[in-house]
């Protein structure tokens, strides 16, 4: 009865204009239909399962915004995503775990405390913002943040490396091809099932040629190229640590499709922290003793003769997106970082109020770059200082360094070399992503920023098991 009533729900949805809902339907009977199969035929893979759905549904954007504001710059109304579902499921697990008194990972007190002291400045930016419903909005989003980084963390297994790795290939190839699609046909296609996209986003250069920019699933190529490089490295963990050489094919291939992907979105900024990602990943390998010199000229070598051979191909395409963008792109960067700065000399210690960018605005617009560009600030940095003060910025700081210090001294200390090498390969794309938010504000968007967490989660669950399993050891 229940199969014959979703079928029917199903029909009755196929005549509403949206295809949302239906899609929403069915992907929850999909998974429902999943688990139970699980639960009665592999009642042991049930775990692993959920783990593989949390980390592929992390990245994909199949939510609803309840008390909806049409706005940009963190979460313009409370949102309840398919991944949500999946992270109630794990947090009940989480939660039996501890009642049966099993030690789960937790959050490090680093990363904890400057983050709690942050949601207090949070408040009190709320308290003096315009729009408090807003601010409101952001609060959760942040809470939302934690409590999905501290789900994974608890439920992380050794076991569970094959299904992270399975979750972030689907991601990776799902996003990517649809991006080779919108470029091949110049429409938004796959996207308009999701989201209400108008076309593929097009640039404009200052020779008067226009290129494509795909976004896969998700509202902007810059978030698809920001996913993309926060999956590289993991990517190259499965390539070099997955115990069948299938697996490991099947990784390193996926990751050459990621960068293809990357490429198409024309981000300079995501090429730029890829490179920085790459340096750190390969220089921490080195320093932990995952990687010896030798054997790092080795995959120099190899780097190199795959970047010589992308280049003929993409050589010419990123050489024309940095030598070819209009100015006017960095000019109104740079005006609304002005704007930002004289947002914090007004307001230094709470700022205009948490999510409260763009309605403040106008106030600090003299040359009305609002007209031609109505945008929050593109850098998380001064977006933080600007809405939540200096105190805010501090704080949100200290959060990422307070988890760098904390994973960077444990890392010599997993005896396990798989999870050492995710949590270091973790780690760096974290890096690389700090460095793209000096030109961009995609931690405030979903779904980045609910995948960004995962991976945080990813990162102490992979230093806390590894750690255990050397003191048992």
């Amino acid at each position: 009865m229940l199969w014959i009533g979703a079928l029917a729900l199903l029909l009755g949805m196929a005549g509403v204009a949206s295809a949302l809902p239906a899609v929403l339907a069915l992907g929850a009977l999909a998974g429902v239909t999943a688990l139970l199969l699980a639960a009665i035929f592999a009642p042991g893979r049930l775990g692993g399962l959920l783990y593989f759905a949390a980390v592929a549904t992390a990245a994909f954007p199949l939510d609803k915004y309840f008390a909806y504001q049409d706005h940009v710059g963190g979460w313009p109304g409370m949102r309840v995503a398919l991944s949500d579902l999946l992270m109630v499921l794990l947090a009940g697990l989480a939660l039996l775990g501890w009642l049966l008194d099993r030690p789960r990972a937790r959050l490090p007190a680093a990363l904890c405390v400057p983050y709690a002291l942050l949601l207090v400045q949070y408040c009190g930016s709320a308290l003096g913002a315009p729009h408090r419903d807003l601010a409101a909005f952001e609060i959760a989003a942040a809470v939302h943040a934690l409590a999905v980084a501290a789900v994974v963390a608890a439920l992380f297994r050794r076991q569970y490396l094959g299904a992270v790795m399975a979750g972030l290939s689907v991601m990776v190839l799902l996003h990517t091809a649809l991006a080779a699609v919108q470029v091949a046909t110049g429409r938004p296609i796959g996207a308009g099932l999701l989201r209400h996209h108008a076309d593929v986003m097009q640039e404009l250069l200052e020779t008067g040629s226009v290129r494509l920019r795909p976004s896969g699933l998700f509202d902007h190529p810059i978030i698809f190229a920001d996913f993309v490089m926060l999956s590289l490295p993991v990517l190259a963990v499965g390539a070099l640590t997955l115990p069948r050489r299938l697996g490991r094919v099947a990784c390193a291939g996926v990751l050459l499709i990621g960068v293809l992907g990357m490429v198409l979105t024309l981000s300079r900024g995501a090429w730029i922290s890829s490179v920085v990602t790459a340096v750190v990943f390969l220089s921490l390998a080195v320093r932990v003793r995952l990687l010896e010199l030798r054997t790092l000229r080795r995959v120099g070598v190899a780097a190199a003769l795959v970047v010589l051979l992308a280049a003929i191909p993409l050589g010419p395409k990123i050489v024309e997106r940095f030598t070819q963008s209009q100015a006017g792109n960095f000019e109104v960067r740079v005006e609304l970082n002005r704007i930002a700065l004289s947002m914090v000399e007004a307001h230094p210690v709470f700022g205009v109020g948490l999510n409260n960018f763009l309605s403040v605005l106008s106030a600090y617009d003299p040359k009305d770059v609002a007209r031609t560009f109505p945008a929050t600030v593109h850098n998380i940095y001064l977006l933080e200082a600007s809405e939540a003060g200096i105190p805010g910025l501090l704080l949100f700081l200290a959060t990422g360094a307070g988890l760098l210090f904390w994973t960077v001294r444990r890392l010599p200390l997993i005896s396990d070399p798989p999870l050492r090498w995710l949590a270091l390969a973790v780690l760096s794309g974290l890096i690389g992503f700090a460095v793209s938010q000096l030109a961009d504000f995609s931690h405030r968007l979903e779904p980045l920023r609910t995948f960004l967490w995962t991976l945080v989660g990813l990162m102490v669950g992979a230093v806390r098991v590894g750690l255990a399993k050397k003191e048992q050891g």
